[in-house]
């Protein structure tokens, strides 16, 4: 059934149209133009003094709703892809972890099942770890890093069923081979929980790295004698994730980084783990015991552990914190991801013939509709 929404603002990741009707049909954006040409449909949502935009899309989340990707069941799928939607969130990469190595072969196969039915969108899978820096592990289990290994990539790859679309890795212990892989099988190669230096950067940049995980954490900071992940992340040009809490950055390192890096290149994550949308408490994060407390997510020795900050708080905190417009929002929760994952075809956009997975705020940053194939799930 087509779905029209009124009297709303359609906002890309270049301007903002107002006072537009979109129309959605056969799970696509069908058409759309000023309110003096509006269609008459039944099927409606008037969205007045609202705005509407493409559904973000969450490169890095470990699980939600209770449940985790490295649960390695058909539950993780069916959860966090019924509980997104209520989030902000239209699509997403299954963000595994460092653990033992057969417990990420267990997940990227259960992974590889995959078949859509409802819901928030699998778009892959986000490998974070165990090829990372021991200098670095964050909340990820110190005893399970490995180095970076070419041949276990493709090995891990094809238990996913060439699912996988990025990985975090440290690019200090890779001495080229791993990157030619990552390249070689279509994945995006990260640099995260690293101890790299701005010139291993740099010349993994010069071949190919295009992405930096979560700015600020996990990773060698800013010295005014070496520039580190941070000053590679400010002055060259690679995708950089950031995650928008105030607790993992401090609102002032947040509006740093949106000036200095600017929409152009940042992406709002959430790292969420299972505790989003769930009360306080103790839960698990790869093996590891963590505390929820208020917007805190914590392992024993206070080492923060991933988040329960959903895209639509993100979404309000960055405006709140910077000032910044809604295609900025646009470029940071949906079109940037989309660039990365090779999808603007479809994805990340408003125009003719792009999907129609869409999401609705008012002024004040309160998500009110998301829509996913044409249809209001939320």
């Amino acid at each position: 059934m087509a779905l029209l929404i009124r009297n709303t603002n359609l906002v890309t990741h270049e301007t903002i149209l107002k006072d537009h009707w979109l129309l959605c049909n056969k799970g696509r954006i069908e058409d759309y133009g000023p309110m003096d040409s509006c269609p008459d449909v039944d099927n409606a949502i008037d969205a007045e003094n609202m705005h509407i935009l493409p559904g973000a899309i969450e490169l890095h989340i470990h699980g939600a709703n209770g449940v985790d990707a490295m649960d390695a069941d058909m539950e993780y799928l069916e959860k966090i892809s019924a509980h997104l939607p209520s989030t902000g969130s239209t699509a997403f990469l299954a963000t595994t972890m460092t653990a033992p190595f057969a417990d990420i072969e267990r997940a990227l196969i259960n992974l590889s099942d995959y078949k859509y039915t409802s819901g928030a969108k699998l778009l892959g899978i986000h490998l974070e770890g165990p090829f990372i820096s021991t200098g670095h592990p964050g909340a990820q289990d110190p005893s399970h890093i490995a180095i970076p290994d070419a041949e276990a990539l493709r090995h891990l790859q094809d238990l996913s069923g060439d699912r996988i679309r990025l990985v975090t890795y440290a690019p200090e212990e890779d001495e080229g081979a791993f990157l030619e892989a990552l390249l070689a099988l279509g994945i995006v190669p990260s640099a995260g929980h690293t101890d790299a230096t701005y010139d291993t950067l740099k010349k993994a940049q010069d071949n190919g790295l295009s992405h930096i995980t979560h700015l600020y954490n996990g990773m060698r900071g800013l010295h005014h004698r070496e520039p580190g992940v941070v000053g590679f992340s400010y002055l060259e040009q690679p995708y950089v994730e950031i995650i928008v809490d105030g607790i993992h950055s401090r609102p002032e390192m947040v509006k740093l980084a949106y000036e200095t890096i600017t929409p152009e290149r940042l992406i709002l994550i959430t790292d969420a783990m299972r505790a989003q949308g769930l009360p306080d408490g103790e839960y698990d994060l790869g093996g590891q015991a963590v505390h929820v407390s208020g917007n805190e997510a914590r392992l024993s020795d206070g080492t923060l552990a991933g988040s329960v900050l959903t895209m639509q708080q993100a979404i309000s905190n960055m405006r709140d914190f910077t000032g910044c417009s809604w295609p900025d929002i646009v470029r940071m929760t949906a079109y940037n991801p989309a660039v990365e994952l090779g999808l603007t075809d479809t994805k990340g956009i408003i125009r003719q013939g792009a999907d129609a997975d869409l999401v609705i705020y008012d002024e004040a940053s309160n998500l009110k509709h998301t829509i996913i194939n044409g249809e209001k799930v939320f």
